[in-house]
C-alpha cells in the first residue's frame, strides 16, 4: 500500500512555535516600560516574572499546539488563552497602560490557535479596549502606534489565517482524495483477480464434475489445477493489497491462453508480447485479464483474437455484442486504468460479431 501523505497541518506543527517566537522582540515595550517606571525593585521583579509567565505560556502553547491550526480549540488551548489573560491582567497594577501590549500576543494567539469566531471576538476585544484607553486617558499619542499595530495585526492575522485555514482544507481534502482514489484501485484490482481466477476455477470445476464418471484421473488431474489455481488466487489477493502486484503481459498470456483453452474457446495471439516495456506490459495485462474474463463469462464464444503491438492492444470475440448492455464495473475499470496509463481504450463491436476491446497510445 502506497505510504500515506504527509498530514497537511506538518510544516504548521513543526515550525509554527518558531514564527512565533519572532513576535516576543515586541515584548521590549512593557519591559521598557516596567524598567523606566518608578516603582521598587520588588514590584519590577514581582513586573518582570510576570512577563516571563507570559512569554513563556504563549511559546509553549504554540509548541505544543499548533497542530490545532483551524480547528476549534480543545480545553487545554483554552485554557492557556486563559492564563495569558489571567497574567496580563495581573500585571495592570505594575504596568498601567503599558499592559495593552499584551495585546498583540493574544490576538496572534487567537488567531493561529484558536478558532475564526475566537479570532474576531478577541480582536474586536482587545482593540476596543486599547482604542477605549486612550480616549478616556487622554492618551491617543502616547498609544498612536501600539493602537495602529493592532488594526495592522489583525488585519495582517485574519488574511494569514484565512489563507492556512483554506490551505490545510485543501490538503485535507486533497488527501481525502488519494485515498479514494487509493481504494478504488485496490478495487479494482480485487474485483480483476478474483474475477480472472473465480471464472477459471467456476470452468475447471464444470469440467471435473463432467469427467468423474468418465476419466476419473483427468478429473483428479483438473482438482489439483483448481487446487493450484485458489492459492495463485489468494497470492494475488495479498501482493494486491499491500499494493505490490506486478503481472507482466507474458504472465497473463499464458494464464488467459489456459483459461480459453478449459473453456473450449480457440485462442488466436499475434504479436510479441516480450517487447514491450514494463509499465505498458502492466497496463495491457490489466486489460487483458478483464477482456478475457468477459469473454468467458457472458460472450459464448468460439474464438478469441488477440493482437499485441509495442503501442496498442485488442482482443476480439465472435460470441455476443454488447448491444443493449450497460457498461459495468470491469469496463469503467479498463477506461481507468487505460487513462492513468496513458492510454485510450474503446470498447465497442468486433467485426467478428462480437466485442472489441481496444487499448491505444499515441
Amino acid at each position: 500500500m502506497k505510504q500515506a501523505p504527509p498530514a497537511p497541518e506538518a510544516f504548521w506543527v513543526r515550525y509554527g512555535w518558531l514564527l512565533a517566537a519572532v513576535w516576543i522582540i515586541f515584548l521590549i515595550y512593557p519591559i521598557n516600560a516596567l524598567a523606566t517606571s518608578g516603582v521598587d525593585a520588588p514590584r519590577k521583579i514581582v513586573g518582570f516574572g510576570l512577563i516571563g509567565v507570559f512569554a513563556a505560556i504563549y511559546l509553549i502553547a504554540f509548541y505544543r499546539y499548533s497542530g490545532h491550526m483551524g480547528r476549534e480549540p480543545n480545553g487545554m488551548v483554552v485554557l492557556h488563552f486563559a492564563l495569558l489573560i489571567a497574567v496580563a491582567l495581573a500585571g495592570v497594577p505594575l504596568l498601567g497602560v503599558n499592559t495593552l501590549s499584551f495585546g498583540p500576543f493574544i490576538i496572534s494567539f487567537s488567531a493561529y490557535l484558536m478558532s475564526a469566531r475566537w479570532m474576531w471576538w478577541t480582536s474586536a476585544l482587545t482593540f476596543g479596549t486599547a482604542v477605549a484607553v486612550a480616549v478616556v486617558g487622554n492618551l491617543l499619542s502616547e498609544l498612536l502606534f501600539l493602537i495602529c499595530l493592532l488594526l495592522v495585526l489583525i488585519i495582517a492575522n485574519a488574511v494569514n489565517a484565512t489563507l492556512i485555514r483554506r490551505s490545510i482544507a485543501a490538503d485535507a481534502l486533497h488527501q481525502n482524495y488519494t485515498i479514494l482514489s487509493e481504494q478504488e484501485r485496490m478495487a479494482r484490482d480485487v474485483h480483476d483477480v478474483l474475477g480472472h481466477s473465480l471464472t477459471a476455477v467456476s470452468l475447471k470445476a464444470e469440467l471435473a464434475e463432467r469427467l468423474l464418471d468418465a476419466d476419473v484421473e483427468k478429473a483428479r488431474e483438473e482438482l489439483r489445477q483448481i487446487r493450484a489455481l485458489t492459492q495463485e488466487a489468494l497470492d494475488s489477493i495479498r501482493t494486491t493489497v499491500g499494493g505490490l502486484r506486478r503481472t507482466t503481459l507474458q504472465e497473463e498470456l499464458r494464464s488467459v491462453r489456459a483459461a480459453l483453452q478449459d473453456a473450449g474457446v480457440a485462442a488466436v495471439v499475434t504479436g510479441d508480447a516480450e517487447s514491450l516495456d514494463p509499465v505498458r506490459s502492466r497496463a495491457l495485462s490489466w486489460v487483458l485479464r478483464e477482456s478475457v474474463t468477459n469473454v468467458l463469462r457472458h460472450a459464448h464464444a468460439t474464438t478469441c483474437w488477440i493482437h499485441i503491438s509495442p503501442d496498442a492492444l485488442s482482443i476480439e470475440d465472435d460470441g455476443d455484442s454488447l448491444a443493449g448492455h450497460h457498461e459495468g464495473h470491469g469496463m469503467r475499470g479498463m477506461r481507468e486504468r487505460a487513462r492513468m496509463a496513458g492510454a485510450n481504450c474503446e470498447i465497442g463491436a468486433s467485426e467478428h460479431g462480437g466485442t472489441r476491446v481496444g487499448l491505444q497510445w499515441g
